[in-house]
């Protein structure tokens, strides 16, 4: 993991803007997401500030890896971002250095501001957090196995340690809804599952993922909605005023254990054998803690699914397709953060899979290996090779599923 931290004042890059600039801004979601300095939440912030202060941002970018320039380039190309970057003559890109570099070349002609510098190596650990291990040799810093936090990090190397500070808040239009007999006041129109998520409720999920467009596939976070006729699904529904939200009581639990017990037994889902479960600053196994939450030891339901050939094809990214459950965050990650669309359904029902191209293997497949899809995927069908379980084969005695 590349370590980086912010170099700017926010004061420092409103020098550097002017109010008739137009602004594009630009994250990686890789490492900088585990340092703090990036991904889609800190897009959101820096754009509430600039507009709160006058400036005119156009337009948001999230790409799966700012270092990959292949990927870099199809902002020229690619039909829903290039209009944004033709428009603009600024660019802020919330990346390391070496991302910076390649955007100021894909986009020469713009001018792009420097926010970070990057500093050197690192690792995720469960209970500081990130941390540099292995400092480039210009920092000074000296070498540490167990790794410094980053705001010691900040402190050796007269960096920022955490993202551009807030001056004000825009306002917006409140609402107040009741969940679970809660009175809770929320933006208007914003996602009734993130909101409960922000007030400490959490509605079970699996399709659903911040950085992605809205699906409502895998039902998990249906709630009870008075003046709704059925059950609606959270992550589909904007919240409005005086709304009365039932989130969990008997009925929706059983619905939802009810749910997982097919979706484990539509699959090959034993977690003996799987690493997705390892922590992770920005995929775990999401199913497995779904799984254990409902106590669910087995599925009443007969396990029935035909065995599908895993692709071990690509040289970062291993494919098995009997651990997953269709929710469908790989492809529109691919879509809307990689820019690639090469992901994508097949066939219909329960022969539905999801594959690379026209039905290739990843390694034939425009798939350049961003990890984009690997970092949503919210189960072991998508794991980055670095981790997989590379033991010695053996044969099952007994099916351990959980």
């Amino acid at each position: 993991m590349i370590i980086s931290m912010r170099n700017l004042s926010y004061e420092a890059l409103k020098e550097k803007l002017s109010f008739e600039d137009k602004i594009v801004l630009y994250s990686c979601n890789a490492c900088v997401v585990a340092c703090g300095v990036g991904g889609t939440g800190r897009l959101d912030e820096l754009e509430e500030m600039l507009k709160d202060d006058g400036y005119n941002v156009i337009g948001k970018d999230l790409i799966s890896m700012g270092c990959v320039m292949n990927l870099v380039k199809k902002r020229q190309t690619d039909l829903d971002k290039k209009r944004i970057y033709n428009e603009a003559t600024v660019i802020i890109p919330l990346i390391c250095e070496d991302g910076y570099e390649a955007i100021s070349k894909v986009f020469e002609e713009k001018k792009v501001i420097e926010t970070t510098k990057t500093l050197g190596v690192g690792r995720f650990t469960p209970d500081r957090g990130t941390v540099l291990t292995t400092p480039f040799k210009s920092t000074g810093i000296e070498g540490n196995a167990d790794g410094y936090t980053l705001d010691k990090v900040a402190e050796k190397a007269n960096l920022y340690p955490d993202f551009f500070k807030k001056e004000e808040i825009k306002e917006v239009e409140k609402v107040r809804v009741t969940v679970d007999g809660q009175e809770i006041i929320a933006d208007k129109g914003a996602n009734l599952l993130e909101v409960c998520s922000n007030e400490g409720i959490e509605i079970p999920h699996l399709c659903h993922h911040g950085d992605l467009t809205n699906y409502g596939a895998c039902r998990l976070c249906v709630v009870k909605i008075d003046g709704f006729r059925d059950l609606a699904a959270s992550c589909c529904v904007s919240v409005e005023d005086g709304m009365n939200i039932v989130t969990t009581d008997k009925d929706l639990e059983e619905y939802r254990k009810m749910a997982l017990e097919l979706i484990i037994s539509s699959g090959d889902h034993n977690c003996l054998t799987c690493t997705k479960g390892l922590p992770s600053p920005f995929a775990s196994c999401e199913l497995q803690s779904l799984v254990r939450r409902y106590g669910i030891t087995e599925s009443r339901f007969e396990t029935l699914y035909d065995k599908k050939e895993d692709d071990n094809s690509s040289e970062v990214i291993y494919y098995d397709a009997n651990k997953c459950i269709l929710c469908g965050r790989c492809v529109r990650a691919c879509e809307e953060i990689a820019g690639l669309s090469n992901l994508g359904f097949l066939n219909r029902g329960e022969n539905t899979v999801v594959v690379a191209g026209l039905n290739k293997s990843m390694d034939q497949s425009q798939c350049v290996g961003c990890m984009a899809c690997t970092n949503v995927c919210p189960t072991g069908a998508l794991i980055e090779k670095v981790v997989h379980f590379t033991g010695e084969d053996w044969e099952e005695s007994r099916q351990l599923s959980f």
